[in-house]
Order: structure tokens, then sequence, then C-alpha cells
């Protein structure tokens, strides 16, 4: 009997927990003091005897009965996810291979796929990773800035220059080598255009290479088939911004002629590929009215579909980009509209005794504000880390300079950042719409210069939100009489 990994299944190992993560049905578990049994497995096809000696080589106190029944009540609900694949040959093994489809009726791979195991060894709900990273700060992923160089100069962009300037593909290489060594796994592509980089087919190729996952933030404006072909080799993810079905439109956000039919046209040879892509719809004041066509669109592709309204600063605090930002008239407009229209009127979100269940002054204090320099990292062209997209005014380090460890573990500002939690924010905490809002860092730093220092515009828009669910809240209530 052989068994391996599915080619989508990665394995990391966190001091004495160990996470399994299966791209393709968002498989995600964590357990613990269960190494000895993931550590012989790979995408390399073994056979089950052989697999189960190794392990009992490395439990040298346990009879091999003992060992050989834990490994199959452990793994046999994984073979039934298809995260292990098990067969009597290679090609059964191929045959059963998951994949990712838009011809089926749901291809989204947002399902909670938790599987809990009736072993010994002790299968734990995934959760207790952010547990973890919050008390071990672990390198979970990266976000790669690998050019400046961009195809369209977006009205709203929080990026303040488009210098053609590129990381080199070896030094790109090298971060990734740290970052793997590290217990990475996912990582993204961005910009600038990250398919203007000479090297983007290389460098996708490289990270799925290192056993990590491949995003593409692009506006797919140059994305040619060849790039299409290393981003199915990599099992790779695209998401894109499309900001109107009115080409018009859109191509004025973009301030790129013709740029809505290169990204339509891109969009739709990724869908014939059967890539996972995930379009956004920034709302600005010139496009705010479409965005629902937009969503319908990707619905109709049966593609993932968001919205955001958040529209910040750009990175050297220069605010002349929110000109494009709805005003709090338009927010409320849209707020009314992604709130009660696109979530569901059974939500706990709606719930009356939700406000009951909210974190009080003191856990709130407590709470760490962001995953920034607590599970993931940024790097940009120019070889500058920082906390997390869009926060480039604080640098952490560099990669002509610093290894990747030592930002992480010993970097005074990479300290400072993860150190942040709601105690720094005495505003917010006092706030009564503060359970409305999020709390950003990069936000209030692009806009006012000092990330401690709330940006007025969101604590009205989170006023808002608060007045909105208040208001559908009454409203249930009034029906339920």
């Amino acid at each position: 009997m052989l068994m391996r990994l599915a080619r989508q299944t990665y394995i990391r190992q966190y001091d004495e927990f160990t996470y399994l993560f299966g791209k393709v049905t968002a498989f995600d578990q964590v357990f613990r003091s269960a190494e000895p049994f993931f550590a012989h497995l790979s995408r390399q096809p073994k056979e089950r005897e052989v697999i189960v000696d190794e392990i009992v080589s490395d439990y040298a106190d346990a009879p091999r009965e003992v060992v050989e029944k834990d490994f199959d009540e452990l793994l046999s609900p994984l073979i039934e996810k298809k995260v292990i694949l098990v067969g009597e040959s290679v090609a059964q093994l191929d045959a059963q291979e998951p994949f990712f489809t838009y011809d089926c009726d749901d291809p989204k791979t947002a399902k909670d796929e938790r599987v809990l195991s009736s072993s010994e060894v002790e299968a734990l709900p995934a959760t207790l990773l952010d547990k973890y990273f919050a008390e071990h700060p672990t390198l979970f992923e990266m976000q790669l800035d690998i050019t400046q160089a961009c195809t369209e100069r977006c009205r709203h962009c929080y990026v303040p220059e488009y210098n053609p300037i590129f990381l080199p593909y070896d030094k790109i290489c090298n971060v990734l080598d740290e970052f793997r060594e590290m217990g990475g796994i996912h990582v993204s592509l961005s910009g600038g255009e990250c398919m203007m980089h000479k090297n983007i087919i290389k460098i996708i190729k490289a990270i799925r290479e290192r056993d990590c996952t491949v995003a593409c933030l692009s506006n797919l404006t140059i994305c040619t088939d060849e790039i299409i072909d290393a981003l199915v080799e990599a099992d790779g993810t695209v998401q894109v911004s499309l900001y109107s079905m009115s080409p018009a439109i859109h191509d004025e956000v973009t301030r790129r002629k013709g740029s809505w039919l290169e990204t339509m046209d891109s969009i739709l040879r990724l869908r014939a590929a059967q890539i996972p892509v995930r379009i956004s719809c920034p709302c600005l004041r010139i496009n705010y009215k479409g965005y629902p066509e937009v969503m319908k669109f990707a619905e109709s592709l049966k593609m993932d579909a968001q919205t955001d309204f958040i529209i910040m600063g750009k990175q050297d605090c220069d605010t002349s980009n929110l000109c494009n930002r709805l005003n709090l008239d338009e927010t409320r407009i849209l707020l009314q509209d992604v709130i009660l229209k696109a979530v569901p009127m059974n939500s706990e979100y709606f719930s009356p005794g939700k406000k009951g269940q909210m974190l009080s002054a003191e856990e709130w204090r407590k709470r760490k504000v962001c995953g920034a320099c607590v599970n993931s990292l940024c790097l940009n062209a120019t070889g500058d880390y920082y906390p997390c997209p869009g926060f480039a005014g604080v640098v952490l380090g560099n990669c002509y300079k610093n290894c990747l460890r030592d930002v992480w573990f010993n970097s005074e500002a990479t300290k400072r950042i993860r150190a942040v939690t709601g105690d720094s924010f005495d505003k917010c905490v006092k706030c009564m719409d503060r359970d409305y809002c999020s709390v950003c860092m990069c936000r209030n730093f692009n806009e006012t210069g000092d990330m401690y220092k709330p940006a007025e515009h969101f604590c009205k828009v989170a006023a808002i939100n608060h007045e909105v669910v208040d208001e559908k809240q009454r409203q249930m209530s009034v029906m339920k009489m």
C-alpha cells in the first residue's frame, strides 16, 4: 500500500505542534506530539510498512502494534479528506489527487474542514495556532513587493512612487530560503505590478519549489499565457481589482486606457486555466454605485469577491489620494447595502445579545490589534522589511544588511510593533464604537503620521457601522413581536 501527501497539502512543525494545511479544501488542523507520525510522509509515494517502520524507530519503547494503531487512527480522517492519499499504485494515488475546479456548484475553498482524531495523539482546533503565534511569534506568511514599477496609476493607490526598481531574483531566493527555514508557508507577490518583473515565472517556480503556497496580487494587464502556465504548475492563486463593469469608469480609476479590457481578458483566461481568482472592488466616489454589478459578475464566474471602502493615505503620509475616498453619507449608503444585504439575517452579527458578548475594556486592552510582526511580514523592492501591506513607513530592517531571522527576532522596530495591544489606544478603549471598528496602525500612520493616533475618518465610519447594525436589530425585534 502506497501513501503520499496530496500535492497541495502542507506540513509545518512549530515546537510541539504539527500544522497541516490542505489548500484545495482549506483543511486546517493542528496536532500536538505528532511530529514522528508526519515526519516520514512526503509527496513522494512510499510503502505504508516502510513509513510505520520509520515511526517505530522513533518510538523505541513503544510496541509496533500500538504505533501502527495510532498511525492508522490519526491518518484515517486525513485520508478521507484526501489530505493524504493511499493506493496500490502511483496511478491510483494520482487519480485521487484533489484539485480546484470551476466545474462544480461551489468551487470556493473557504469551507471549514476541521478534523478531530480519536487516537492518543491530540488533535486540536486550528485556532490554537493563533494563540501560539501570539505567545511565540512565528513567521507564517510574507508579502514580497518585488517591484515599484506599475502599469497603472490608480487614483487611490497608497504607493507614493512608481520607480523601475526590481528586487533581484537571487536576493528573492535567499529570502525565500530563510522564510522556509523559519517555518513559513504562504507567500504573496505584489508591487507595483509584480508581473512586470522579468523573472516573475522563475520567482513563482522558486516559491513552489520551497514547498510554499503562491499568490499573486496583480492588475492582470500584462498577464501572459506563460505566466498563467507557471501559476497552474505552482497551484497559484490570484487577486485582482475590478473597479466597474463599465470600461470607462474602470479606466478612469486606473488612469490606463484599455486596462478594463486587459484585466477582463486575463480574468477569463485564468478561469479557463482553472486558477482560483478573487475579485476585489475597492469603492471610490467614482465607482461605488456600480460595485453590485462587479459582485454579480464574479458570482457568474463562480469566483470569490469582496468590496472595500477602506481607502487609506499613502505610505509616506501624503493624503492627497484621499480625495477619492467616500464621504460619510456615501459610506452610510454603502454600509447599509453591504451589511443588510450581504450578512445573513440569522447571523449573530445582528443578535441583540451581541453587545453583551463583546470584550470588556480590560480584555480589549490586552488583545493584539493585528498579526503584523506576530505571524506576518512584508518586503519591498528596495529590500526594506516592513510590518504589513501599506505600512512601509515603518522599516524593520533590510535584506541587504540583515538576515530575516535577525529582523524577526531582534529588530527593535519589530519588537515595538509586535508589542502593541489595545492598551496603546486609550481613546479606542473608551469608545462605544470600538467593536464596530478595526484598529489599524497602518491606516493611522499613513493618515496622521502617528500609528497610535486614530484617523478620525474611520472613527466616524465605526459610529455609522454601529448605527446601521443597531437599526437592523431594532427592525428584527419588531418583526418578532
